[in-house]
């Protein structure tokens, strides 16, 4: 198998696009990113001065006002986003690639993830032929314009579909933005801003920033930034929302999720116990809508423990590089002894850890996926963000729908029973999104908002809702009359 560094044309030297020219960040930082197979050091992180900062800023707020792009006809500016799209499509696999490397998720996920990019655009593109006035009167017109120069992070876990839905979201809606990568896996980012830079987007409109999380805070606070979208977790949402709050402008944010799955009496065992393995093992459970709590009928638990385990251990575990790997490791060393640890802390608790998965032996952030019995349920309501799950009994509809509604969290949740049954018990649950006998990477379709609710965010996401979010309203009118 050929290195991924040779057979894509996007070395690991990291570089910032700011006003329309590529340049070197500032420094680079201490912590290395790695191969996630091997734990082998590939660069290091790199960071963007308050210089560079500025710059980026600056050179946004200028063609915000200059108006070149929020002021281009909607059939023009949706012809730029498809040639976007266009080169995104060309670039797909190697976003694939790289993202499987430094993430641990099996390359037949990153390449799903990937093909996110084109597609974005192109719904965005859609989306930018609307006429920005939504309602006209006799006496006044409604617009919806753009909010102005614009903030987003996207993470490490999904860096380059995520990202791009919020950009092409915002770019449609008429805001320059300023992005920056995960520093954790930036080279999608990269690649990503190489297939924007090249479209022939008016000057000023697109800036990549590399660095930490203390880059994209310095970007947020700045005053002539108009609106914010993070993905991320809840520590980095809550600094951001602060920040948002005290200059009163707009946050998106999708934060972390403890996300129940719920198993009734009347489920379908094996189709229940391939669930909880989706939910515990898609993106390695490195993802915010992962299982965090099974919680299923105390006549039920010994059958689908003993069918999930089975399962776990005829797992595909290896190199995320290869397309026949269902599990690979975790996206970083940090990453793998947080899991660790909260193993710890349950085994501490008094829980029992059931895991069946071998792992191969080379030297990356392997960890076997595990289920856990034994713990109370107040001990498990904080999210791990790993493939590990506590098992939580019930004996009657009202105390499920209560432990499922216990935690602080609200992004998805899981009911497997009989249909009607489910669909019911899905609609008492507080969560953003509830979907019945089925787990899946993707939204149930791809024009359903993504809600969260609860410590999950603020702001729904989804193809027209993003949109919306880079969006104002602004009425204008002559008031009739000669009344106050």
């Amino acid at each position: 198998m050929s290195r991924p560094a040779e057979r894509v044309n996007t070395p690991f030297a990291l570089r910032n696009y700011v006003a329309d020219e590529w340049r070197i960040p500032d420094s680079t930082l201490p912590h290395a990113v790695c191969d996630a197979n091997t734990g082998e050091p590939l660069f290091r992180q790199a960071r963007s001065s308050p210089e560079q900062v500025e710059g980026a800023i600056r050179s946004a707020l200028a063609a915000h006002r200059e108006g070149a792009w929020t002021r281009m006809g909607g059939e023009r500016r949706a012809g730029l986003l498809a040639v976007v799209a266009d080169a995104l499509e060309a670039v797909v696999e190697d976003m694939a690639v790289f993202d499987a490397l430094l993430t641990g998720v099996p390359i037949a996920r990153t390449r799903s993830i990937a093909r996110v990019c084109p597609a974005s655009f192109r719904a965005a593109a859609q989306l930018a032929l609307e006429d920005t006035t939504i309602r006209r009167e006799d006496s006044f017109i409604v617009e919806r314009l753009p909010l102005g120069p614009s903030a987003i992070a996207g993470p490490w876990n999904a860096p380059s579909g995520i990202a791009c839905h919020k950009l092409a979201s915002a770019l449609a809606a008429g805001c320059p933005v300023v992005f920056k990568p995960s520093e954790w896996a930036p080279v999608s980012g990269q690649i990503i801003a190489g297939a924007v830079a090249g479209s022939g987007l008016p000057p000023g409109v697109f800036q990549l920033l590399h660095g930490t999380g203390e880059t994209f805070a310095a970007i947020v606070k700045d005053e002539r930034i108009a609106a914010v979208s993070l993905t991320g977790g809840l520590r980095a949402g809550r600094s951001v929302a602060g920040t948002c709050a005290r200059q009163m402008k707009p946050a998106q944010l999708e934060l972390g999720g403890n996300n129940p799955l719920l198993v009734l009496p009347g489920a379908d065992m094996a189709a229940a116990a391939d669930g909880v393995v989706a939910a515990l093992t898609t993106l390695n459970g490195q993802w915010c809508r992962a299982l965090g709590r099974l919680i299923v009928h105390e006549s039920l638990a010994d059958e689908l423990i003993a069918a999930t385990m089975k399962r776990l251990s005829a797992l595909r575990v290896g190199l995320s590089t290869d397309s026949a790997t269902e599990f690979g490791p975790l996206g970083h060393r940090a990453r793998k002894d947080a899991v660790e640890a909260a193993i710890r802390d349950y085994r501490a608790l008094g829980g029992t850890v059931h895991r069946s998965t071998p792992l191969p032996k080379l030297g990356g952030w392997f960890v076997a996926p595990a289920l856990v019995t034994g713990t109370h349920t107040d001990s498990a309501l904080e999210e791990v963000f790993g493939p590990v799950a506590t098992v939580h009994t019930f004996a009657d509809i009202d105390e499920c729908v209560a432990l499922a509604n216990r935690a602080p969290y609200g992004l998805a949740a899981y009911v497997f029973g009989e249909t009607n049954e489910a669909v019911c018990v899905a609609r008492r649950i507080e969560a953003g999104t509830v979907k019945v006998n089925a787990v899946t990477l993707f939204s149930p379709h791809p024009s359903a908002p993504r809600p969260a609710w609860k410590l999950s965010g603020i702001g729904d996401e989804g193809t027209r809702e993003t949109f919306e979010f880079f969006r104002g309203t602004r009425v204008v009118g002559v008031p009739r009359g000669t009344g106050a």
